[in-house]
């Protein structure tokens, strides 16, 4: 199932609570309609129900259908006794999710299409045009120039190296799929884009944003805070973050105050504001209020971010192929082309 599918049966679940119909029978109703998998699910889920289950106990039987994050969101809104706001949230958040996404990949997409285009170019000049010179410098009895010798060089082991950004690109093509799976709901397929500096404090913006608002919600639910810091930090798929949650979910469990178990580790993996609101958010008023103005004020952050790369990468982009291939160009075939008449018209 993919994020989309889970907003699209989220919010079909969202209504029938809302309305108040039951949930079996709405969901019987219903699946006829929706499109591929999520049929098969909605379902799943309405036959369970049926035989006697909850919604929570239906969930937890769909397995890796359902990521273990909104199971425990469902499970904390009934047992809160208002579904209908856990589910609201968890929409709120599904559709954040789906918005950052979004936006790294428009962000991504202009820089991929460049390189690829670069790239094209440079095989065939290696491969195809630079041959032909040399077969023009020995049909014309011409000794070959170092720049031409060089570029031969390359284009006969070209065999070996031009894999290598169709790899590159099928990787990322898999990530970008993966990320748009619920199975999970993480965003670990992004970790490559640390590889990119310009990527990297946008991706972090967007998690920080996802954490604050799922922890917000986790804990508006009466999740308890060691747990709910450690689910919230799961679905940004930030490996160090992970790591950190744990130590500070470990550290609550223990009966330490947030304040001193951030005071006595480092937590370089959260940001600044969303550290300090973690360490201090109890003492100065609501964690929850705290955090549900955190989330905004990161996401707008990286939105402008990536709509600033959207609108600067392109010219910086053309900047660096354009001198690129005019390298190329003179090192292809204005040197060749000079050193020909330089031995033609010697002695």
């Amino acid at each position: 199932m993919t994020v989309a599918e889970l907003v699209a049966l989220n919010e079909e679940i969202a209504a029938l609570v809302r309305a108040g119909s039951p949930l079996e029978a709405g969901l019987g109703r219903t699946s006829g309609e929706l499109p591929g998998r999520l049929r098969g699910v909605a379902a799943a889920l309405a036959d369970r129900m049926k035989r006697g289950q909850s919604l929570v106990e239906a969930l937890d039987a769909e397995g890796a259908a359902i990521p273990p994050l909104y199971r425990a969101v469902v499970e904390a809104g009934a047992r809160t006794g208002d579904v209908s706001a856990a589910l609201g949230g968890m929409s709120r958040y599904l559709r954040g999710f789906a918005e950052a996404r979004d936006a790294v990949g428009l962000a991504l997409w202009y820089p991929l299409v460049v390189a690829s285009l670069a790239y094209a170019l440079f095989l065939g000049v290696v491969v195809v045009l630079a041959p032909r010179f040399g077969e023009a410098f020995a049909s014309l009895g011409l000794p070959t120039t170092r720049a031409l010798a060089l570029v031969e060089s390359i284009g006969r082991t070209a065999w070996i190296w031009w894999p290598i950004w169709p790899i590159v690109l099928a990787a990322v093509a898999a990530a970008w799929f993966r990320s748009g799976r619920a199975s999970r709901l993480d965003a670990s397929s992004w970790t490559f884009l640390g590889l990119f500096p310009w990527m990297r404090s946008l991706v972090r913006d967007y998690q920080s944003a996802g954490f604050a608002e799922l922890l917000a919600l986790l804990l508006e639910n009466r999740v308890a805070y060691p747990k709910a810091v450690a689910l919230a930090a799961e679905a940004t798929g930030n490996a160090a973050l992970i790591a950190e949650a744990r130590t500070l979910a470990a550290a609550l469990e223990s009966g330490s105050s947030a304040e001193r178990a951030i005071a006595g580790g480092v937590f370089r993996s959260f940001a600044p504001m969303l550290r300090w609101v973690l360490a201090h958010g109890h003492s100065e008023g609501s964690l929850v209020h705290s955090l549900r103005n955190l989330a905004p004020m990161y996401r707008s952050r990286a939105t402008y971010k990536a709509d600033k790369l959207r609108v600067l990468l392109p010219s910086i982009l053309i900047l660096v192929v354009g001198m690129t291939a005019t390298l190329l160009y003179a090192f292809t075939l204005f040197l060749p082309l000079s050193g020909m008449m330089n031995e033609l018209a010697g002695p």
